[in-house]
């Protein structure tokens, strides 16, 4: 009390401590913070209305369990189609090194690039 008289009479400036001054930031970050949300609160920003879906493209969730042996089915029915496009890819590909007097022998592919150039 007498060290508070002092100071007044004196000007002197109070002591001031490293933890009083992270106290007080503390204090006043959380005084602005307590003021933004009754700000919000209060006044909440405006928002929009979600837009609505109709319930025509709403369906259903299935049930995700599928049994082994359909499982089975399903992934080798995939690997015949895919064998198949593989064939096909093939086929296409030598038909068109027969239309193109390509092979697969390099000393002719070279005979017909030294021919060509």
């Amino acid at each position: 009390m007498i060290k508070r008289i002092l100071e007044k009479w004196f000007n002197l400036e109070p002591v001031r401590c490293e933890s009083c001054e992270v106290l007080r930031s503390l204090l006043e970050e959380s005084t602005r913070e307590r003021r933004d949300l009754l700000t919000r609160a209060l006044n909440p920003p405006q928002v929009e209305p979600l837009v609505q879906t109709s319930t025509e493209e709403l369906k259903p969730v299935g049930n995700t369990f599928i049994p082994w042996r359909v499982r089975q089915q399903m992934l080798e029915a995939e690997d015949r189609k895919k064998f198949q496009l593989m064939q096909e890819k093939e086929k296409e590909i030598a038909d068109l090194e027969k239309e193109l007097d390509l092979s697969m022998d390099p000393n002719k592919k070279l005979k017909t690039q030294t021919n060509a150039g």
